[in-house]
């Protein structure tokens, strides 16, 4: 028979004090599992103030090609054609995008405030100088130029742009602006392994960096895991592919040179001076200018050819078409459509659906991860720089509206406007891009009834004492 439980049977902890509240604070509000405590992915410096992150990129602390190492590296990566078409692909999805800034709300309203209102247009003609007459309203170069670097973090991780505010002496008449953002390369940065903020690695400071001052330069990452401030390089899975490809293409044009034409062979004496045979060989590089030869008289060679010699080279174009496939799958996503139509050149619709609903997918979680990064520093910026006890900030957002969706929103609009329902046309205007206003009801106009013509009043004949008639 079991023993009963007691408190005496029990082993019951030594009860522990609480923490004092300024440790209790400092626990809940600071990181425990940091890098400063990480036994394998160790961080570097004197002390953790000065200390910073190691780049545990596989490819950029192992590789270099042709002398070319860590980000320069990258950027031959995305120098190669199929690379860059890719690439360019997935940042002009986002960088095409319509955008906007929504006003701040508060609570449970509607309508935003005129205040907010007047915030959300300060900021939106702060990044966008289409439709203003004023040159120096938006951003001097083009805002979608900046959408399209920032997303540069797709290939190499992260991507960092620094802020050049408008001149001093336009603050007071038309606010703190920001005149442009300079892109700025990756590897001139470390990360601090205390907060994560950005150091910029100089000739003082070629490897630790020094820190930077704050709202001046915007970092944004591509990342699965925010305890790595370098992101995610997708260029870290597309090297191999692209350096195979490239090896694979140097013997592809070596079997071009040998096997696509004939090879002229020259013969000479065997016992011919030098200058015969130079002049020999000089006859056979003018017949072509490739794979020659020269042989004695007396000499005999044997040739091993491949059978099939266009084989052969379609095996290289099928191995560097192969590695296209790899890449265009790591960037987009795909998998049945990539195999299916890059090789062979044929697809269905079905296919092309799923190519389309995989990379919407795609550009939609970047587009979504820019829009945090936008909202975080540069909307902040403006709004902390021009405006004073502010509700809240307004918010960039990207029309990620699909058309069919639009249609199918617009159809649930009629049907309830014809139920007897009504709608803010702000709000539809909002939804559907378009400048909505309601409808004035139509005035029938009313006829007039017909006119009678007046008739004279007869005369009123009386009668006088004499007998005669008189006419009034």
């Amino acid at each position: 028979m079991a023993k009963r439980k007691s408190p005496q049977t029990q082993i019951v902890p030594e009860r522990q004090e609480l923490p004092d509240y300024g440790e209790l604070v400092s626990i809940m509000t600071g990181e425990v599992a940091t890098i400063l405590s990480d036994y394998i992915r160790q961080w570097v410096g004197a002390v953790p103030e000065s200390g910073i992150f190691l780049n545990r990129d596989r490819v950029l602390t192992t590789q270099s090609y042709m002398e070319m190492a860590w980000y320069d590296l990258y950027a031959e990566v995305e120098r190669d054609p199929h690379v860059k078409a890719i690439l360019d692909s997935a940042k002009m999805n986002v960088a095409n995008t319509q955008w906007m800034i929504q006003s701040f709300l508060i609570g449970k309203e509607r309508k935003p405030s005129k205040r907010n209102e007047a915030i959300a247009e300060f900021v939106r003609a702060a990044l966008d100088n289409s439709g203003h007459n004023d040159t120096t309203a938006g951003i001097v170069n083009g805002f979608p130029q900046h959408l399209y670097n920032w997303m540069g973090a797709i290939g190499m991780g992260f991507s960092v742009n620094e802020a050049i505010y408008t001149d001093p002496d336009t603050w007071d008449t038309e606010g703190v602006r920001i005149k442009s953002f300079l892109n700025r390369d990756p590897r001139r940065f470390q990360f601090s392994a205390a907060d994560r903020s950005l150091r910029l690695r100089t000739m003082k400071e070629a490897y630790y960096g020094e820190p930077l001052p704050e709202r001046k330069f915007i970092v944004h990452r591509c990342s699965a895991t925010w305890e790595n401030p370098f992101g995610d390089a997708l260029d870290q899975s597309l090297y191999w592919m692209w350096l195979f490809k490239r090896t694979v293409s140097k013997f592809w044009m070596q079997h071009l040179q040998v096997a696509a034409a004939s090879m002229p062979i020259v013969k000479y004496p065997a016992g011919s001076n030098q200058t015969f045979k130079a002049e020999a060989k000089e006859i056979a590089k003018q017949i072509r200018n490739g794979a020659y030869g020269a042989i004695p008289e007396n000499f005999a060679i044997e040739y091993a050819e491949a059978a099939k010699g266009a084989d052969n080279a379609q095996s290289y174009n099928n191995f560097m078409r192969w590695c296209d496939d790899q890449m265009s799958k790591c960037v987009n996503g795909q998998t049945l459509t990539t195999e299916a139509s890059s090789t062979t050149g044929t697809g269905t619709y079905a296919q092309g659906k799923v190519h389309e609903d995989t990379q919407a997918g795609r550009d939609l979680y970047r587009a979504r991860g820019l829009e945090a990064t936008l909202n975080a520093t540069v909307v902040k910026w403006l709004v902390d720089f021009n405006f004073a006890n502010v509700d809240g900030y307004p918010s960039f957002k990207f029309d990620l509206e699909e058309a069919e969706d639009l249609v199918r929103e617009s159809q649930v609009v009629k049907n309830l406007t014809d139920a007897g329902y009504d709608f803010d046309p702000q709000e539809l205007s909002e939804k559907f891009s378009y400048t909505i206003t309601k409808k004035q009801p139509l005035k029938l106009a009313l006829a007039k009834p017909e006119e009678k013509p007046i008739e004279e009043p007869k005369p009123v004949e009386e009668e006088n004492a004499e007998g005669s008639v008189a006419t009034a």
